[in-house]
């Protein structure tokens, strides 16, 4: 009998298996093994960790490195409190407008980068955007954000929090709902300030999703890309090159398949470092 359910087990759970196994494990171990290889489109000849040694050598590879630390430091701390306050002025709403508002906040999740990225390149263009109309009605002439690499990553950055804020407002009312409405009555009784009670309350009871939120935060940080190659293209002179962009035209660009394994691995090393970091100081707080 236990081995008949433990068949039908397989049987279910096989073909998700057989997914992950095609689409994420075979490519990651295909992925490390290639970081071995000096390889392009014709040959591949086995280098050792030569790939490795060169790439912490090059100027490129650590400014776009640091780049993508500018871009984690600047938008995660942004979503997260972005997404934290709007969910507390949310938790007062009816219930119809809070419904209209998660739906409003979460539309820019479910539309495409490119689409997005694209909305934001016209109203930051210098010659028509409307960056650049309210900049002059505010005299302070034509502004071209893309013109310097500080002014450039914040436009990026801003332009990535439109669309990861939503998800993150869902996830903060989800929590808050989920804390007893006892909790608060009792601190009403006792004469707490909403602000205190927001501190004392709300905010240690969804300390697991702010985990959450920060973790995937940061992954999908790290794998910031579409932006930069729609508005950028990594300028000017690399200062928004992230390291996806640089593993995109190492590979499809200089076709250096084999650098850009070790790119990629190297990538993969400091998310899974960075993640479990958060994820042990984070939860050392919350218990």
């Amino acid at each position: 009998m236990k081995l008949r359910q433990s068949m039908w087990s397989y049987f279910f759970i096989g073909p998700n298996l057989l997914f992950l196994t095609v689409f994420l494990v075979f490519p990651l171990l295909y992925t490390f093994y290639l970081s071995l290889f000096k390889a392009d489109i014709y040959t591949s000849v086995f280098a050792g960790f030569d790939n490795y040694r060169s790439l912490f050598g090059e100027e490129l590879f650590r400014k776009s490195f640091v780049n993508t630390f500018y871009f984690v430091l600047i938008i995660v701390p942004c979503v997260v409190i972005m997404s934290l306050v709007i969910a507390a002025f949310m938790q007062g709403f009816h219930k119809i407008s809070k419904s209209f508002f998660r739906l409003v906040f979460y539309l820019p999740v479910v539309s495409t980068p490119v689409v997005l990225s694209l909305v934001w390149g016209w109203m930051y263009n210098p010659s028509f955007g409307i960056i650049k109309y309210f900049s002059e009605l505010l005299g302070f002439g034509s502004v071209d954000v893309f013109s310097g690499q500080l002014s450039a990553i914040m436009a990026l950055s801003g332009v990535v929090i439109t669309w990861m804020v939503g998800q993150p407002i869902i996830l903060y009312l989800s929590g808050m709902d989920g804390v007893s409405k006892e909790l608060y009555e009792a601190a009403e009784i006792d004469g707490a300030s909403p602000i205190r009670t927001f501190f004392s309350i709300t905010l240690p009871l969804i300390s697991h999703t702010t985990i959450l939120i920060v973790i995937t935060s940061t992954i999908s940080v790290f794998q910031i890309f579409v932006v930069i190659h729609l508005l950028t293209g990594g300028g000017p002179f690399h200062g928004t090159e992230s390291l996806v962009y640089t593993i995109y035209q190492t590979a499809f660009v200089s076709l250096e398949f084999g650098k850009a394994s070790a790119q990629s691995v190297i990538l993969f090393v400091i998310i899974l470092i960075i993640s479990l970091l958060q994820f042990r100081f984070m939860k050392s707080k919350t218990d």
